[in-house]
């Protein structure tokens, strides 16, 4: 008889900047950036472990222009999200669910640098990134089987955000393109197919 093997589950703690943070993002509108992004590292000063601050630094900056500075808040938040949820010999756990409130500032972090990856043409390791989201999290919450289809299928970024980014949101429209192609794919998608059933 085997033993079957136990998953390991990531569920992060609370943060208390959170509400603050929730609080910040309510009063943004463009022309306070500045106060803005002093306050958002104030929050990081307070609890660096709290991703969702470099995050949304991350897209103020990238409004603005200012790339490299962009690139430093996300590659911060990214390299903090794997020492949050990776064991000491840098293994994923098992399940990293959306479910969790307490996980989606990490969720967040990890998306937004293989969306990153993706746009810079870094394509494979975008790609383990979204793999590794889905992995950890069949129910995809974040649409990571969307861009992990559309890489397959030789898209780029901007031509998928060109054909189904509808004013900030995505419709029905990428749904029936993902149940049109997927299966094109059994590799990719044969296994999470089972784990959605």
């Amino acid at each position: 008889m085997t033993k079957e093997k136990r998953q390991r589950e990531y569920v992060d703690k609370d943060h208390k900047v959170m509400q603050a943070y929730y609080n910040l993002c309510e009063k943004y509108s463009g022309r306070n950036a500045k106060t803005i992004k002093r306050k958002l590292n104030q929050l990081i000063k307070k609890d660096p472990d709290f991703l969702d601050s470099y995050v949304y630094l991350y897209q103020i900056l990238q409004d603005e222009g200012n790339l490299e500075e962009a690139d430093k808040a996300l590659n911060e938040a990214y390299e903090r999200a794997l020492k949050l949820i990776t064991d000491k010999k840098g293994n994923w756990p098992d399940i990293f669910e959306w479910l969790w409130l307490e996980n989606r500032h990490i969720i967040r972090a990890i998306l937004n640098k293989a969306i990153s990856l993706w746009k810079n043409e870094e394509v494979d390791n975008a790609l383990d990134l979204f793999r590794k989201l889905l992995k950890t999290n069949p129910g995809d919450n974040v649409g990571a089987r969307n861009f992990i289809l559309a890489i397959r299928m030789d898209m780029s970024f901007d031509k998928f955000e060109n054909r189904f980014n509808k004013a900030g949101y995505y419709d029905m429209e990428l749904i029936e393109w993902f149940e049109e192609n997927h299966k094109k794919f059994p590799d990719e998608f044969d296994w999470w197919e089972k784990a959605v059933k």
